[in-house]
């Protein structure tokens, strides 16, 4: 091995083992499509996209930073509120996104990489659904952050691979079948501070 090549990989596995470890908490606003809804009503069936709706996430992170980029794995909870025909639909899921990112000029940093949902409920007062079967589901996300000294502000695109859907059973107490798709859709502006 060239002697260069050998003082290359000796400064790359000390800057990865020697890596700075940082953790903190993050919040923000969720912007999300909520998805769409299939109805049958009179043997007729109709499909209609849920209004768009904001919500809220908040949560903790932790950063691995390496040479020019990072490892990034957060928990949060998201809220997202959305309508169908006028009854609000509260949906609330646990998000596990993991970043790979690249500083790219000063505090500038691009980011990239898959997220876990896992759905705790849907409901309304006006329908009634079938609890969710198929829980978790997976997606990937993209965006881009700008670090001030431990502030980090972040705008983010998320988007679901995978139905998350839930039939409804009732709609005011009247039976009536179809299902709702609440896959996430969602450009998210958070803001994260570092503790360490």
């Amino acid at each position: 091995m060239k002697p260069l090549s050998l003082i290359v990989l000796i400064i790359l596995i000390s800057n990865l083992t020697f890596s700075q470890i940082d953790f903190g908490i993050k919040g923000g606003l969720s912007f999300d499509s909520a998805g769409e809804a299939t109805l049958t009503l009179s043997a007729s069936e109709k499909i209609q996209d849920l209004e768009r709706k904001s919500g809220f996430h908040i949560g903790v992170y932790s950063e691995f930073n390496f040479l020019i980029g990072y490892l990034r794995p957060e928990v949060q909870f998201t809220n997202v509120k959305t309508q169908l025909n006028g009854d609000e639909i509260l949906i609330n899921r646990i998000e596990l996104p993991v970043s790979f990112g690249l500083k790219l000029l000063g505090p500038l940093s691009f980011f990239v990489g898959p997220t876990a949902y896992y759905s705790l409920y849907q409901k309304s007062s006006n329908y009634s659904f079938e609890a969710i079967k198929d829980k978790t589901a997976l997606g990937l996300h993209l965006g881009t952050r700008v670090n001030i000294g431990p502030v980090g502000i972040d705008l983010r695109y998320d988007r679901g691979l995978s139905p998350i859907q839930v039939n409804v059973l009732t709609q005011n107490g009247v039976d009536i079948s179809g299902n709702v798709d609440s896959s996430p859709n969602q450009f998210t502006i958070g803001i994260s501070c570092k503790l360490k």
